[in-house]
């Protein structure tokens, strides 16, 4: 239980899904910031894939504001490109790896094998991409921020923070590399691939603190998973994890509103300014319902 004389530590974690997820985490972000309302000066941001994306961009020094207009520059003005994602492939990929392993980390090494096969872009394109997204390329030592990863050959789950002797810059690329879409990510002659292969969300690093704000921009991550997995953890666990500890936490996925404007295709940049716009909306009208959860 929270002791009322003394202030609450508090901690946002911020999950995988994609471009559009992205923006749609921003958009939330500063609707909620436009309420009144700051969720990011916390104790610990949690940032996996599209979420060490917007865990680096709101510790940049850049404001909320600014962060968000980032979303509605035109594509053509920017680095990003829609990227297609053909969805039965990426699937089949997936399912033949998780079928076909015994257990959780061996569907991950599968994954990592699929992976440092696939044929895509050079690593070298992606780190120019990701370096567009991020104000700074290294960490805000101030900060205490986590990043999520997977080692590509051995299915380990990796954490990356200012300690860690690895640019910020590397460590989101590492954490947003999509398998079969986009190239692991050397780190120390290690490859390394998106951390929602350990889990959308790795919420369960945030156990012990007071107050905790998950945002999932794909609600699919809060269900549990039916069959077999290459989750570490389920999401049910992260949370009843954070309930042992005794930890309070809010859960905010999309609106129906949202839902439309991400679109189905998490990757297509065209979808970032829609995506931005339904997350500040839907921010806003959360607005009261967050401030008394936070406050």
């Amino acid at each position: 239980m929270i002791n009322k004389d003394e202030k609450p530590s508090k901690a946002l974690v911020l999950s995988g899904g994609g471009v559009t997820g992205i923006a749609w985490e921003l958009g939330i972000l500063f609707g909620l910031e436009e309420c009144g309302i700051d969720v990011t000066s916390v104790e610990l941001l949690v940032g996996t894939s599209a979420g060490s994306n917007v865990g680096a961009q709101i510790t940049s020094g850049l404001s909320l504001e600014e962060l968000y207009q980032l979303q509605l520059k035109p594509v053509k003005e920017s680095k990003e490109n829609q990227k297609p994602l053909d969805g039965s492939q990426f699937r089949q990929m997936m399912a033949a790896a998780i079928m076909s392993s015994p257990d959780p980390k061996t569907a991950r090494i599968r994954i990592g094998e699929a992976a440092l096969a696939a044929s895509t872009m050079s690593e070298e394109e992606r780190l120019e991409l990701i370096a567009s997204r991020l104000p700074s390329h290294e960490w805000n030592l101030k900060r205490n921020l986590i990043v999520n990863a997977v080692d590509a050959e051995n299915g380990e789950w990796v954490t990356f923070n200012q300690h860690s002797d690895v640019s910020l810059l590397l460590a989101v690329t590492a954490s947003s590399a999509v398998p079969g879409v986009y190239p692991p990510t050397t780190i120390n002659g290690h490859r390394y691939i998106d951390g929602s292969m350990s889990s959308g969300t790795n919420a369960d690093l945030a156990k012990g603190y007071d107050l905790v704000l998950i945002i999932v921009a794909e609600p699919t991550m809060t269900h549990r998973a039916m069959g077999p997995t290459m989750h570490r953890i389920s999401f049910e666990e992260e949370i009843a994890e954070l309930e042992h500890s005794g930890s309070k936490f809010m859960i905010i996925t999309p609106d129906g509103n949202s839902m439309q404007a991400k679109g189905n295709n998490p990757l297509d940049a065209n979808l970032r300014a829609s995506s931005a716009m339904a997350g500040r909306k839907q921010g806003k009208k959360l607005a009261q319902k967050v401030k008394s959860f936070w406050e």
